[in-house]
């Protein structure tokens, strides 16, 4: 079997050239594949759905571990830290569980609903039935 492995020129910093019709520029696809460096900072970038880099990064369960920007939200409301919840990706230490997409849900109900709550979960005040 051949593995591939994708690389960025380290001195690259064209992160919001669109690569289609829809908006999606390169960081996009480095997220989707793993290969945005550490020191990234463009989380914002979004395409044309309002789906940012963050967002797929989260999908892919590559950001950065000095991510913090878990209230960025696309442009439905729903945050990158609901998408953390929903994919089990939420790092070991987060405490954000109150934070609420437009709708009102808590990344809290998220977790719960997809069953990635942490075992040392103990914010039950927050899951309650809407």
């Amino acid at each position: 079997m051949i593995k591939y492995e994708r690389k960025v020129p380290s001195n690259f910093n064209q992160w919001n050239l669109k690569i289609d019709k829809y908006g999606t520029v390169i960081a996009h696809l480095a997220a989707e594949y793993g290969c945005l460096p550490p020191d990234f900072n463009q989380w914002n970038l979004a395409d044309n759905n309002g789906l940012t880099v963050a967002h797929v990064a989260v999908e892919y369960n590559c950001l950065s571990p000095n991510f913090n920007q878990w209230d960025l939200a696309d442009k439905y409301g729903y945050t990158v830290a609901h998408d953390a919840a929903r994919y089990g990706h939420l790092p070991p230490d987060f405490n954000r569980w109150d934070l609420a997409d437009e709708d009102g849900l808590t990344v809290a109900q998220v977790a719960y609903k997809y069953n990635h709550l942490p075992p040392n979960f103990d914010r039950w005040d927050l899951i309650k039935k809407r």
